[in-house]
């Protein structure tokens, strides 16, 4: 069996092995790498010289790397190869990550070494890392009763092993549940790729001859979207809606009940009175009052925005005698239906011009104008499957890092996009290459045709490409002070703004042409495209985000230890917020996978928070050029560049002059009235 705890092999300071990794490999390296960070910890510990920066704070940083090494392998599986083997030692290894952090923040001699250090001589990167340290083992609970702390391990690990629990239950409901269909009348307005792809899925499934609507948001948001059929919506809608909340070996009911109560006694164990408290603390936002006012506030402006949109959509279904008020099912297919009338906008006709090579060529002509940096395939590297694209990334032919594509969807992966960061730019033990992996679930092509996507995954493969060049941009000398350490209400910014380069209009000709005919976009299609845009708004401007971004605080803010039934609260809160009836919730608490992962807990409201500051960085943009050149400059020095080096609220003042304007996002859609 491989050992990979050993150091990656090949050019860019190695690459992660993963045509050879394997669950079963994964899991024994783990321990193995466990066990040499422990002894790299009790060296610092046992050293008899007196503490200072190098034998310490420094020494810190530099143990585990072996687990460093292991660690993006188990991320990467679970995320993209779940299922068989992995479906048990998942959960195995979930908790011990989870233990070794606590282990390592509860060791009270270490943390009174890494106090120790003095100050004096060190330079403004080496005090950032020393507080950031001390603060994360702060977080942890560094410093408080052994009682305490055994409990507070116990709890964590817990979590951690519901967490995913949690997540293979949405898996296991995705990729298990399907609506058949056998009548194919039924599928009218369905695109006919779409119904290929059903007819496919059924037949996998044992059912040849007919259709399957798999429980995936690729499948059945456009599903909602075209079919004609009402009560067929309704019942991939109540199909999709429900995942987590039914009886069975899948139910996420009582995995939530559990988390947030323990959650909750975290919180308390720690010193917070809640765990919206606990989780904020360190965030932009610093509390819970302030985050949900902002919640409330652009809940307030959306409203009747939103119910005048939808008194359109139900002026559409009346003049075609539909004899009902809209409902949740209905909504995603009469706004296609206002968007056609209103814009001339079919979401289907703009496809053929958004094959994945013309994006990512948008994307890579993107970075070249705005960051001088070049994409290089690299045939030969070691990827997860043959669809994952890699590239070499360099500035003035240097390299500078290395990113991977992973964005086409396959049995056992993860049903979402996101960007991972499987290795970050270091220079304290000499230079070491970031790698980023972004993913997403693209539908695989059909035979003797591109990959193609609708214009929401386009703009998604730009937002994660944006944390990707936060990633490639980040200048921090220590892992500590890396991109992904900024507070989480900050995290998003970078991919937010660069959404804004998909509509830029020299881009989408350049590039984004029909895959048969080879013309560009027609310009009254890109009008169309942006019209749709002030219409739709970002997906944070919007009240099926709001409403669980809602939900998500008032649940961590109740979570105090006791006993909560987070669908009921969640019930209980749209009544409170009069939802209007057509629409519903994007997540619904039992398949909310940010607000029961360990980052977005009480932090679904970052996204909102994100967009404001986009909205304010892209207007300075907006006004310079999208491409101008020392803006670009300062943006990559000031705000991807400085990463954690500095606090990211004095990050944004060197850029920007000021605080963020938190009005700008509602400007952006007009409702800042």
């Amino acid at each position: 069996m491989i050992d990979l705890t050993q150091p990656w092999q090949g050019p860019y300071g190695g690459l992660p092995p993963l045509d050879v990794a394997t669950p079963e490999a994964i899991e024994a390296a783990t321990h193995k790498a466990i066990a040499m960070k422990r002894e790299e910890i009790a060296a610092i510990v046992a050293n008899p010289a007196p503490a200072d920066f190098a034998n310490s704070i420094e020494a810190f940083e530099d143990s585990g790397r072996a687990l460093r090494r292991v660690f993006p392998l188990f991320m990467l599986f679970n995320s993209n190869k779940s299922g068989g083997a992995w479906t048990e030692i998942g959960p195995r290894l979930a908790p011990l990550f989870s233990a070794l952090d606590d282990e390592i923040a509860h060791d009270a001699a270490l943390f009174a070494r890494l106090g120790a250090v003095p100050d004096e001589g060190l330079s403004d990167e080496q005090r950032r890392l020393r507080t950031v340290i001390i603060d994360r083992m702060k977080r942890r609970g560094a410093g408080l009763p052994k009682a305490t702390l055994a409990r507070l391990v116990e709890v964590n690990g817990e979590i951690a092993r519901l967490s995913v629990q949690f997540n293979q239950n949405l898996g296991t409901d995705q990729d298990g549940q399907a609506v058949f269909i056998s009548d194919e009348t039924r599928l009218s307005g369905y695109p006919e790729a779409m119904k290929q792809a059903a007819a496919s899925a059924a037949e996998a499934r044992g059912r040849p001859g007919e259709w399957a609507i798999v429980n995936t948001r690729p499948t059945v948001w456009p599903f909602l979207q075209t079919v004609a059929d009402r009560p067929l919506r309704e019942q991939v809608w109540r199909m999709w809606s429900s995942r987590g909340a039914h009886d069975g070996p899948s139910d996420n009911r009582p995995i939530i009940r559990r988390m947030l109560e323990l959650r909750g006694e975290r919180a308390k164990l720690l010193g917070f009175a809640t765990y919206a408290d606990y989780a904020l603390a360190d965030r932009m936002a610093r509390t819970p009052d302030i985050a949900e006012t902002m919640v409330r506030d652009m809940w307030a402006a959306v409203l009747p925005v939103t119910r005048a949109q939808i008194a359109e959509m139900q002026a559409i279904a009346d003049a075609e005698g539909a004899g009902f008020a809209l409902m949740p099912w209905d909504r995603l297919y009469y706004a296609e239906r206002l968007r056609r009338t209103r814009f001339g906008l079919d979401t289907e006709a703009v496809k053929p011009y958004l094959t994945l090579d013309n994006v990512l060529a948008a994307l890579f002509d993107q970075a070249k104008q705005l960051h001088n940096l070049d994409f290089s395939p690299l045939p030969d590297a070691p990827v997860l499957h043959p669809d994952v694209r890699t590239f070499e990334v360099s500035r003035d032919g240097h390299p500078v890092g290395v990113m991977y594509f992973d964005v086409i969807w396959r049995e056992a992966k993860m049903r979402a996009s996101w960007q991972y960061e499987v290795r970050t730019h270091e220079s304290f033990r000499g230079d070491v290459l970031p790698i980023s992996n972004v993913c997403s679930g693209l539908m695989p092509a059909r035979e003797g045709e591109p990959v193609t996507m609708s214009w929401e995954y386009a703009n998604v493969l730009f937002h994660e490409f944006g944390h990707g060049l936060h990633m490639l941009a980040s200048r921090a000398a220590y892992p500590s002070l890396g991109p992904c350490t900024v507070p989480w209400d900050f995290i998003e910014v970078p991919s937010l703004l660069n959404e804004r380069w998909l509509y830029d209009r020299t881009l989408i000709r350049r590039h984004l042409r029909h895959w048969r005919t080879g013309e560009p976009m027609p310009e009254a299609m890109i009008d169309a495209v942006e019209a749709g845009l002030k219409f739709d708004r970002v997906f944070s401007v919007n009240l099926d985000y709001l409403a669980p971004a809602l939900t998500d605080l008032r649940l961590h803010r109740l979570a105090d230890g006791r006993a909560i039934d987070p669908v009921a609260v969640e019930a209980e809160l749209l009544a409170e917020l009069d939802m209007p009836q057509a629409m519903d919730p994007m997540m619904t608490v039992t398949n909310a996978y940010h607000t029961w992962t360990e980052h977005y807990a009480a932090g679904l409201y970052v996204y909102l928070w994100a967009d404001v500051i986009a909205a304010d960085l892209g207007s300075s943009f907006a006004d310079a050029g999208l491409y101008h050149s020392a803006l670009a400059d300062k943006y990559r020095q000031e705000i991807l560049g400085s990463a954690n080096i500095v606090p990211v609220d004095d990050a944004f003042r060197r850029f920007r002059g000021r605080d963020p304007d938190t009005d700008a996002l509602k400007r952006r859609f007009d409702l800042a009235a």
